[in-house]
């Protein structure tokens, strides 16, 4: 991930709607990696006392840039507001409307979350070819970029556990697992037959996806099948017989949109 620019202690943030994530960098190489709970009503000190804690080899006043991706814009703002009072770093804040290179067929950019605008330019950057990328988050996404960094389309779906855990508040005789590949696929308990019909039900659906694209959008092809997120090495191997499971997708595409941003006023 190396080029000119020289980012030296970089922190990348990534604040989902159920979890922010963030990483240490230090000269391109990822050094240390935290998660911690999304909510919105942190106030900057409440936010600090979290990154203070998670971050603990690090104080934020030593950072020189930070890499900031989000879906939550009323904790962007608080976050910004508490990097300004505890850092002099310069923020980078990644989204669909980033001058990176990334060529959108969708009508409205700026629409495109930030997490699908990291995972993006990580999967164009990092991988050779054209990629299907699949996260398992809240929601799971599956995008399509080509090889030349053009954004040709996404899928929204509800994600597993958001799936499971609304089948779980709506059913009462039906009671939590623990979200694992089942035993077989019809089940002979109430557990296995939730797990088929949640773990199995959605990676029968993700590859009818991943085979109606590469029959659709051949003329992108040929594809690299990249997954990411909590439940990506469970469902991976019940997607395709030929993938990747890169857990640092989003925060690699963050860092490196940044890198192309600080190249970019350096020009």
């Amino acid at each position: 991930m190396s080029n000119s620019v020289n980012t030296d202690l970089t922190l990348v943030v990534d604040i989902g709607n159920t979890n922010i994530v963030c990483a240490v960098y230090e000269r391109d190489k990822l050094k240390n990696r935290y998660r911690m709970k999304t909510d919105p009503n942190y106030t900057v000190n409440d936010l600090n006392s979290q990154f203070e804690a998670e971050i603990s080899k690090n104080s934020l006043v030593e950072f020189k840039y930070v890499a900031l991706g989000s879906v939550v814009p009323k904790l962007s703002e608080t976050f910004k507001t508490m990097m300004a009072t505890y850092s002099s770093a310069k923020i980078y804040e990644i989204s669909g409307l980033s001058p990176i290179g990334l060529r959108y067929l969708i009508q409205e950019p700026a629409l495109v979350g930030a997490d699908l605008v990291g995972n993006a330019f990580g999967a164009w950057k990092k991988y050779p070819i054209s990629t299907l990328v699949i996260d398992l988050g809240t929601a799971t996404t599956i995008q399509l970029i080509d090889k030349d960094g053009l954004y040709a389309g996404v899928i929204i779906a509800p994600g597993i556990k958001t799936a499971a855990n609304h089948l779980f508040e709506k059913a009462a005789q039906l009671s939590k697992v623990v979200l694992q590949a089942p035993k077989q696929l019809l089940g002979n308990t109430t557990q296995d037959a939730l797990l088929s019909g949640i773990i199995t039900g959605h990676a029968l659906m993700l590859r009818g996806f991943i085979a109606e694209i590469k029959v659709n959008y051949a003329q992108y092809g040929p594809f690299q099948l990249i997954l990411s997120g909590g439940l990506a090495n469970v469902i991976a191997p019940m997607c395709s017989a030929d993938y990747v499971v890169d857990q640092n997708l989003t925060l690699d595409g963050f860092y490196l949109a940044m890198k192309t941003l600080i190249l970019s006023e350096i020009k």
